[in-house]
């Protein structure tokens, strides 16, 4: 079928900005390659080079990314339904407004990443570096799950805890309001409270 390039290099051409099928690996896009808008469906990414690439407003359906690199990446309003990220980098990428479907991201490093106004759907975020990412009114909808999830210094202003199981994750030093509205709600287990201490302005006696 050609290489990425050639795909929507062709789609262009054709004023038509849907493709199918692609099965790409290794495969290294220029930064600034541009994807803005384009469809993809049932396509597989395998430890493609997807750095600066501006994705903003592409849909991805049924779609696999393995190893894939997309640090600086522009996806803001980019939409991914039953797709998969599966040990990406994404660390610096702009997802603010995107949205995940029954989608998941799994053992993914994505610090640094601006995830502002992010929406998961029945999406499931597991074993993901998500240490000092911006997180800030993302809504976690329909039995979203997070589990072993690193989230040290991760900025969560404006985004709703309430009924997250947030027991296996790292919570060391989030970030939150001055009234602390973001936890309300939220799971932990007894070891964790030691961690949201400080934003209580507590101290504990040795």
């Amino acid at each position: 079928m050609g290489s990425i390039a050639e795909l929507v290099e062709r789609a262009q051409r054709a004023d038509d900005p849907y493709i199918e099928g692609v099965s790409a690996q290794g495969e290294v896009l220029a930064a600034g390659f541009n994807l803005q808008f384009f469809e993809i469906h049932h396509s597989d990414f395998d430890h493609c080079g997807l750095c600066g690439t501006n994705m903003r407003k592409a849909s991805f359906y049924d779609c696999t990314f393995t190893g894939c690199d997309f640090s600086n990446a522009l996806l803001e309003g980019a939409y991914f339904a039953r797709s998969r990220f599966v040990g990406c980098k994404l660390e610096g990428a702009q997802l603010t407004g995107a949205f995940l479907r029954s989608s998941r991201m799994v053992d993914c490093v994505c610090r640094y990443a601006n995830m502002g106004e992010l929406t998961l759907e029945g999406a499931l975020l597991q074993g993901c570096d998500l240490r000092e990412a911006f997180l800030n009114e993302v809504q976690f909808r329909k039995r979203t799950r997070l589990e072993r999830c690193d989230l040290t210094r991760t900025d969560l202003f404006r985004t709703s805890l309430k009924g997250m199981d947030l027991s296996t994750c790292n919570i060391a030093g989030l970030l939150v309001s001055d009234t602390r509205q973001e936890l309300r709600g939220a799971i932990i287990d007894a070891e964790q409270a030691v961690d949201l201490v400080g934003l209580l302005g507590v101290q504990i006696k040795s």
